[in-house]
């Protein structure tokens, strides 16, 4: 064969193999996995708070206070003692909003929550135990600035039904919720630590650890870091931050708590 007539085989070859390869159903998604982004800011924001002392929460927006009322800094941690859930009234879901104590942050932004699950009351920072009809949590809302409106996303701890210790995902979106969660005992421990990125395009993602590391080995969640349905359409500016609250009155009372969060704007 000659040299030309092998060359142009050798082409023709690779040609294909790049067509075949490129239609295979195994090739990767380039959207299926984002990893951690930095922060958009390298200092931290004196939004922060470490809960220090005791006493009632400083420097947050509260809604709906009337929900949850019994929501402090106690022996420097957020607590949030859910002992009623009359009505649902400390549900987040579809067109119900219980309490949130929140920041009002701007775009871009990152906000962690550190240590944040579900305790008893004796012992805040041993999970409450599970049954399958427990759906306790508490963890980060994201919220448009009306907070009169029915738009947010959140990222939580807890029990979920049948799928005990368990993070669970939500996008609410004029009243209508989409949700997921990531399977049971996915942290056994019933706390996390919980990373929110703002993105400059005002689109969120999140990212969440087993809690208690030396060294920050962020995942995102669901593996895109994105969480299910449609999100809301966010402004410049949005509240954020933590959330205790249950559906049904199973395994109440528990407490919701954290260790510190951190923000970055």
């Amino acid at each position: 064969m000659s040299n030309f007539k092998h060359s142009i085989l050798v082409q023709l070859s690779c040609f294909f193999l790049l067509i075949s390869c490129g239609a295979s159903s195994d090739s990767p998604d380039i959207d299926a996995e984002i990893p951690p982004q930095s922060p958009p800011a390298n200092t931290l924001s004196d939004k922060s708070d470490d809960f220090a002392g005791d006493g009632a929460l400083l420097g947050f927006v509260v809604n709906n206070k009337d929900a949850l009322t019994d929501v402090v800094r106690s022996a420097g941690r957020y607590r949030a003692n859910l002992f009623d859930n009359e009505n649902e009234k400390t549900l987040h879901f579809n067109d119900r909003q219980g309490r949130l104590d929140a920041k009002l942050l701007t775009f871009p932004f990152e906000f962690v929550a550190r240590n944040i699950g579900i305790g008893t009351q004796s012992d805040s920072q041993t999970a409450k135990s599970s049954s399958e009809n427990s759906f306790i949590f508490a963890g980060v809302q994201i919220h448009v600035e009306n907070l009169n409106s029915l738009n947010s996303s959140h990222i939580v701890v807890g029990h979920r039904g049948e799928v005990p210790f368990t993070l669970e995902g939500k996008n609410t979106v004029d009243g209508y919720s989409s949700v997921n969660d990531l399977g049971a005992n996915i942290v056994p421990t019933g706390r996390a630590d919980i990373r929110v990125v703002g993105n400059a395009d005002r689109s969120i993602r999140i990212y969440w650890q087993q809690p208690g590391l030396s060294v920050d080995a962020w995942q995102p969640y669901n593996g895109n870091a994105r969480l299910p349905g449609d999100a809301p359409a966010y402004g410049s500016q949005v509240y954020v931050g933590l959330i205790t609250y249950a559906q049904g009155s199973e395994d109440l009372p528990f407490v919701g708590t954290c260790d510190a969060i951190e923000i970055y704007e």
